[in-house]
């Protein structure tokens, strides 16, 4: 029984601000940006979208009649939790229509949180504990307001949602090939709803080192003789940026070819890794489900993919955990994602200045922890009746006495 991806979405939010202009504007090296960091822009929602609208307008297009029938396991993987113990996932079992008998949860773990929900899936479907029924994963993050803080051009928003059955046709994982590797460390935390802890040098050793451990825990349980170059075809990273996962993929050839040129890794680079870059350039880092943005990027991008080819999956998480893991590319799979249209939805979200990103990230922030306020529905000017009206996607109202109000657009 083979168990992969069956249907797969990304939903990048309706606005971009774009990075050199960014940079500028705070007095930064905009070439240190677009080619240290490989970034070109970066998402930014409205105030009448939050982790909620996301996740649903990420999975309503992959979800037909029959699979609300069909599913019933539904995981909600995220660091951007709206409540210590309400569930994010029993919003989207409601606006999503799924039927009552769907065991949901939302699950933590920093930017591995995607790739953890994924195996738990895998490991349900293969239990044979619910014979052809299905698992939707959405995975869905905001980021906070860095306003002029060193790093601010890496978060973003965004989510993917996925479903996992015994019926895939984008990929197939290769159960039990998969290396952990795991340590305490406080790169990067959340402790509060609206301050977030960036230590930026820890956390790119520990993206390094979990990338390394997490590659031999793999191969000593795949087989000490694996070739890392001929066994896949094609390696997708957890990409924050591209810069870090250019280190990372430098670091793992030279563990497995001691003497490899610096033009080698460069050209390995670019052949392996670079073409799953297209949403995360654009895009920028979205947290939890960040590694499947690089892999619907790659379906995209790279042409000569075939059927049967080995993709190499590495994600990671503060805090730390990382996970080294293995799919076969399905014969359907560049039609399933064509299909959601996902080039079209990029290529339409409005470009916004930095003042306007400023003043988004500062609205956000000024609704932290209050029991009722209403959403900014005119900002930018005329956006929504533009973008959203009449287009049923889910929007976010507000807030009134703690409880969270959604419409359809």
């Amino acid at each position: 029984m083979g168990i992969g991806i069956e249907k797969i979405n990304v939903y990048a939010g309706s606005l971009v601000l774009d990075i050199e202009k960014l940079a500028i504007a705070r007095g930064r090296d905009v070439n240190f940006f677009k080619n240290e960091l490989m970034l070109d822009s970066k998402s930014q929602n409205v105030d009448y979208e939050d982790v909620i609208t996301m996740a649903v307008n990420a999975a309503k297009p992959i979800i037909s009649e029959q699979d609300k029938k069909d599913i019933e396991l539904l995981i909600f993987a995220t660091e951007s939790g709206l409540d210590y113990c309400k569930p994010n996932s029993t919003y989207v079992c409601k606006y999503l229509g799924l039927n009552p008998n769907v065991r949901n949860f939302e699950i933590k773990n920093a930017c591995y949180a995607g790739t953890c929900a994924v195996q738990m899936a895998i490991s349900w479907i293969k239990s044979g504990v619910a014979p052809g029924k299905k698992a939707l994963i959405v995975s869905s993050d905001i980021n906070y307001d860095h306003e002029g803080r060193v790093g601010e051009e890496v978060p973003a928003i965004g989510a993917v949602a996925m479903l996992i059955s015994d019926n895939p046709k984008v990929v197939e994982y290769e159960l039990g090939k998969n290396g952990i590797y795991t340590f305490e460390c406080t790169d990067y935390a959340r402790p509060t709803s609206t301050w977030d802890i960036i230590n930026g040098e820890e956390s790119l050793y520990a993206y390094l080192e979990c990338a390394d451990g997490a590659w031999e825990h793999y191969k000593r349980r795949v087989g000490e003789n694996l070739d890392f170059n001929t066994y896949f075809k094609r390696v997708v990273y957890h990409t924050p940026f591209g810069g870090l996962v250019k280190l990372a993929h430098g670091n793992i050839l030279k563990q497995n070819y001691p003497g490899i040129k610096r033009k080698e890794i460069e050209a390995n680079f670019k052949e392996k890794v670079e073409k799953s870059f297209y949403i995360p350039k654009l895009v920028g880092n979205t947290y939890s489900s960040t590694v499947y943005t690089s892999l619907v990027s790659l379906i995209m991008e790279d042409d000569d993919l075939k059927p049967g080819d080995r993709i190499g999956l590495y994600s990671y998480g503060s805090g730390s955990c990382a996970e080294f893991y293995s799919c076969i590319l399905l014969p359907e799979a560049k039609k399933t994602v064509e299909a959601m249209k996902i080039r079209e939805h990029l290529k339409a979200r409005r470009e916004i200045s930095v003042e306007e990103f400023d003043h988004l990230s500062r609205l956000r922030s000024s609704h932290a922890d209050k029991p009722t306020f209403e959403t900014e529905m005119n900002y930018p000017k005329g956006w929504y009746d533009q973008y959203y009206k009449g287009k049923g996607l889910l929007i976010f109202k507000g807030i009134k006495d703690w409880i969270r109000k959604y419409e359809w657009s």
